[in-house]
C-alpha cells in the first residue's frame, strides 16, 4: 500500500494505526459495541418474554371476563363482539413476535422491527375495539392496552443502545466498505503503472529502431547510387520535355494542313471522291494521330491537292503546295528525333527500375511511416494510462480523507498512518 503511505506520512503526533490493521481494528470495534449492545438486550429479551406472558394472560382473562352490572343486552352483545375481536389481534400479535436466539446487533435490529411493525399494526387495530370493549369489560380491556403498551416500551428499550452506537456503527461498515474500494483503487494504480512503464520501454525502443531506420535512410539518400538514381531520374524527365517539345513541333508542323485534310475526309466520306485505302488510312493517321502518320502519305495529299479536287483558288493551292512540302522535308528529320528521344526514355525507364536502391528506399520509408505511425499510437496510449492513473490517485486520496472521517467518527484520536 504504497500509495496509502504518500497520502498519510509518517508523523507521530497522534495515536496512529496502520491501514492494514484497520479491518482487524474495526472488527475489534464492532464486537465490543455488539457484546455491549447484546449484554443489554439479553436482559430485555427476558423482560419480553415476560411482558408477552403477562398479554397472554390479560388476555384470556378479557376473553374469559363476564359483564358485572345492569347493561343493555345490545351494549353487551357489541362490546363482546370487540372484545373477541381485541382477543384475536393480541393473538395474531404473539403468534407473529418470536424472540431470536441471538443478541447481535444485526438480530436485535431486526427483531425490533418486526416486533414494532407487528406492534403498531394489533394496536391500530385494537384500539377501534377497545373504545367498545371498555364500556363493559372496562378492568381486563384496559389491562390488555396497558401489557401491549409495556411491551411497545420495551421493545424502545431494546433498541436504544444500538440507535445510541448507530453513527459509530454506521462509520464502521462504511470504513470497511471504503477499505475494500481504497484496495480496489491501489490495485488498479499498481496496474495503471505498470502499463505506463511498457509504454515508455516500447516507446524508448521503437525510438531507438527508429532513429536507426531514419540513419540508415540517410546513409542511403547520401550514396552514390542514390545520387545516380536522381541523376537518371532528372534525365528522365529531360529526355521527356524534349521529346514532348518534338511532339508538339511534329503536330505543330501538319496542324496548318487540317483545314484542307478535314474537306478531303468530308469528300472521302461522302464519296464524291474515291480514295485509295492506304491514302485513307494516312489520312486517318494524320487527323487521329499526326505521329504515326508516313511522310509518303504528304507526297500523295499533294498530289490530290495539286489536281484541285479540294476546289481551292490559286493562291490557297499554293500556299497548301508550300505547307505540305514543307511538312514533306522535315517530317522524317523529326519523327528520327522523336523517335529516338522516345528510344532513349524507354532506355532511361529500364536503367532505372533496374535500380534496386529505389525499391530500397521506397521500403525504408514505408517502414519508417508505419513505425511513426505506430509510436504515435503509443503515446497516445500512454497519455491515456497517464490521465487514468492521475485520475484514480486523486480518487484515491478523496478515498483515504473519507476513511479518515469515518475513523474519527469511530475513534476521534486514531489516525491513519
Amino acid at each position: 500500500m504504497n500509495w496509502i503511505d504518500r497520502l498519510f506520512g509518517k508523523k507521530e503526533s497522534s495515536p496512529r494505526i496502520k491501514f492494514e490493521e484497520l479491518p482487524l481494528w474495526l472488527e475489534a470495534k464492532s464486537k465490543k459495541i455488539s457484546e455491549g449492545i447484546g449484554r443489554q438486550a439479553s436482559s430485555i429479551y427476558s423482560d419480553i418474554d415476560g411482558a408477552l406472558s403477562k398479554i397472554k394472560e390479560s388476555t384470556t382473562l378479557l376473553e374469559e371476563a363476564e359483564p358485572e352490572g345492569r347493561f343493555h343486552l345490545k351494549m353487551v352483545k357489541v362490546a363482546t363482539t370487540n372484545r373477541d375481536n381485541m382477543a384475536r389481534q393480541v393473538r395474531m400479535l404473539l403468534e407473529n413476535i418470536t424472540i431470536p436466539q441471538a443478541a447481535d446487533v444485526k438480530s436485535v435490529a431486526g427483531f425490533h422491527e418486526n416486533a414494532i411493525q407487528t406492534l403498531t399494526v394489533c394496536l391500530e387495530n385494537m384500539m377501534k375495539s377497545y373504545q367498545y370493549t371498555k364500556l363493559v369489560f372496562i378492568e381486563e380491556s384496559k389491562q390488555v392496552i396497558a401489557d401491549v403498551n409495556a411491551l411497545g416500551r420495551l421493545l424502545n428499550e431494546l433498541i436504544e443502545p444500538v440507535n445510541t452506537q448507530k453513527n459509530v456503527l454506521d462509520a464502521i461498515e462504511n470504513a470497511r466498505s471504503i477499505i475494500k474500494n481504497i484496495k480496489n483503487i491501489s490495485s488498479d494504480i499498481e496496474i495503471g503503472e505498470k502499463a505506463i512503464t511498457e509504454y515508455g520501454e516500447r516507446i524508448a525502443l521503437l525510438n531507438k529502431e527508429l532513429e536507426g531506420k531514419q540513419t540508415a535512410l540517410t546513409r542511403l539518400r547520401d550514396s552514390e547510387s542514390w545520387k545516380q538514381y536522381n541523376n537518371y531520374k532528372d534525365e528522365l524527365v529531360l529526355l521527356e520535355i524534349n521529346a514532348g517539345k518534338k511532339e508538339a513541333e511534329i503536330k505543330g508542323l501538319i496542324s496548318p494542313l487540317n483545314k484542307a485534310l478535314g474537306r478531303l475526309k468530308q469528300l472521302s466520306d461522302s464519296g464524291r471522291y474515291t480514295l485509295k485505302p492506304e491514302i485513307k488510312e494516312g489520312l486517318n493517321l494524320c487527323l487521329l494521330s499526326p505521329l504515326n502518320v508516313a511522310s509518303g502519305f504528304f507526297i500523295e495529299f499533294q498530289n490530290i491537292a495539286a489536281s484541285g479536287v479540294l476546289n481551292m483558288n490559286t493562291e490557297r493551292t499554293n500556299k497548301l503546295m508550300e505547307q505540305i512540302q514543307n511538312v514533306v522535308s522535315s517530317l522524317n528529320s523529326s519523327k528520327e528525333e522523336y523517335l529516338a528521344l522516345v528510344k532513349d526514355i524507354e532506355r532511361k525507364k529500364d536503367e532505372i527500375s533496374g535500380m534496386n536502391i529505389a525499391f530500397e528506399e521506397t521500403d525504408m520509408t514505408k517502414g519508417i511511416s508505419a513505425m511513426q505511425e505506430k509510436l504515435a499510437g503509443l503515446e497516445i496510449e500512454l497519455e491515456i494510462s497517464k490521465n487514468h492513473v492521475s485520475a484514480l490517485k486523486n480518487n484515491l486520496e478523496l478515498k483515504m480523507q473519507d476513511l479518515q472521517r469515518n475513523i474519527f467518527i469511530i475513534d476521534d484520536k486514531i489516525k491513519i498512518s
